[in-house]
């Protein structure tokens, strides 16, 4: 009896022994550990638009002279051929409301380059040099009239004067005008010997100065400068040119998230009132009598310019906007 209580005992012992053994292995015998992690993206936006419109040249001009206007007179300046643009002293971009316009817009959410590229450049130019004067017909011993009289052109005679405003929104900054603000009086010296006035200046002169003077970090910092005024967010202003090549080359780099909201706007001049007026309107004559040539008229005497004189305007721009790595 009393060795069937002992077994009885025994058997519960081994019994709850066994259900704890299961009890512990079943919740202690590993190790866990876990995570879980989520990640996503999307394409980051560009939108970047550029444009290059409108036209810098018309086949004609209106009139400004008050008596001219008055008796009825409209344009001033029209072109023989249909289709042909023309210019010519008096003229101006501004005149017809004009400009040939790149711009630039959207807030890319990466780094981007703008650069503005032209290329094929011709410009009317009348090289340094001695011509017939055709401002005065000179009456000889023996009573016969001819334009025997001459000219001489100290240097290039390029008068069409060119000038970039740059704008956003409604500020506006036109770039003779910001270098003759903000140039030191060396730097402005030598740009003005080159050809720059604060109407601008010609394409090639423009070339030349880019060539000559763009090189100091002085004038590149003034520049650009002037340039953050008005086109906020930019860095890295870059200027190049070729004048035997007829190219330049602007650029400006944009951090992400920048508005490059903004546009270049290329104008024109050739003014009637010019320096030296005697000297330039013999060679305004000149040019003038030379398109008459060229356009199939007989001028008796009359000897064309050698290279590199043009009697023509012509330039081929391109806009291009690129992400940076």
């Amino acid at each position: 009896m009393k060795k069937n209580r002992v077994m009885r005992v025994f058997s519960l012992l081994l019994a709850l022994t066994l259900i704890s053994t299961c009890a512990i292995s079943g919740t202690f015998a590993k190790y866990v550990t876990k995570a879980e992690g989520e990640d996503q993206a999307r394409v980051a936006k560009w939108g970047v638009l550029v444009s290059v419109d409108g036209g810098a040249f018309a086949d004609k001009y209106a009139a400004t002279d008050k008596a001219y206007l008055e008796d009825g007179g409209k344009y001033s300046v029209v072109s023989s051929v249909e289709g042909e643009n023309v210019v010519a002293p008096g003229t101006s971009a501004k005149q017809n409301d004009m400009a040939l316009v790149a711009t630039v817009s959207g807030t890319p959410e990466v780094a981007a380059r703008y650069t503005l590229e032209g290329k094929g450049i011709k410009d009317v130019v009348l090289p340094a040099g001695t011509y017939t004067d055709y401002t005065n017909l000179v009456k000889a011993d023996d009573g016969t009239y001819g334009y025997t009289d001459t000219f001489t052109l100290p240097k290039d005679y390029a008068p069409v004067k060119w000038n970039l405003v740059i704008s956003k929104g409604d500020t506006k900054m036109d770039l003779a005008t910001a270098l003759y603000d903000n140039l030191p009086a060396a730097n402005l010296a030598q740009a003005e010997a080159y050809g720059l006035t604060r109407e601008g200046c010609s394409i090639f002169d423009a070339i030349a100065i880019i060539q000559k003077v763009a090189g100091n970090e002085g004038y590149k910092n003034i520049v650009e400068a002037a340039l953050g005024q008005v086109v906020s967010g930019g860095r890295n202003f870059e200027l190049e040119a070729d004048k035997d090549a007829g190219t330049f080359k602007l650029s400006y780099d944009f951090d992400p998230n920048k508005d490059m909201g903004f546009k270049f706007e290329l104008t024109w001049n050739w003014a009637f009132e010019q320096e030296n007026v005697e000297l330039f309107d013999k060679a305004d004559t000149f040019l003038g009598n030379w398109a008459a040539v060229k356009q199939g008229q007989t001028i008796d005497g009359f000897v064309e310019p050698a290279a590199p004189a043009s009697c023509e305007i012509a330039a081929t721009f391109t806009a291009t906007a690129t992400q940076i790595d």
